[in-house]
């Protein structure tokens, strides 16, 4: 069997950046959205419409993670809609929170399908393991947060001091 290789620019077109493929999304092996199938225009509208530069969506509707690190607090969200509240598990490992989602394979409207997934995220220095809660929204929203601890240094003000000669010599200049 000859196998080709070619230049990575040449076997994937430059627009194909602006929409990466499903399969690494995690709504993988869910139905198509008729406008993935059937452009409406010819050309490569449908991938352009598809893209995050001209489309924004919010990280629900993309099925991915998302963390945030406020002031006061530690924050996870990650959409679990397709597995119920016994098929997920929370854990906190060392400096690490690890999600895990399984179900068995199961009939859907479209045929048989078994998901899994396993998520880790590095905790702050600044949350305590033993304060994280988690919760399961009814739309299917896993939330994992923590309070972070306030900061023991007080915020000072450095001064600046003025020298009288250049910090770069005639020298160092050539």
């Amino acid at each position: 069997m000859d196998i080709t290789i070619h230049n990575p620019l040449i076997r994937r077109p430059l627009l194909s950046l602006l929409a990466p493929s499903r399969i690494f999304d995690q709504t993988f092996g869910e139905h198509l959205q008729e406008s993935e199938l059937l452009p409406t225009s010819p050309g490569l509208s449908s991938f352009l419409m598809r893209s995050p530069i001209f489309r924004m969506p919010s990280w629900i509707e993309t099925g991915i993670s998302e963390m945030r690190l406020e002031k006061d607090k530690f924050t996870v969200n990650l959409d679990v809609k397709h597995f119920s509240p016994e098929e997920l598990k929370v854990k906190v490992l060392g400096d690490m929170i690890d999600i895990h989602g399984k179900h068995e394979e199961r009939q859907d409207e479209h045929g048989f399908i078994a998901r899994e997934f396993n998520r880790k995220y590095r905790i702050p220095a600044d949350v305590d393991p033993l304060t994280i809660t988690s919760s399961l929204s009814l739309d299917g929203v896993l939330t994992v947060s923590a309070p972070r601890k306030p900061s023991d240094l007080p915020e000072r003000t450095i001064p600046i001091t003025h020298e009288e000669k250049p910090a770069i010599t005639g020298a160092q200049r050539k």
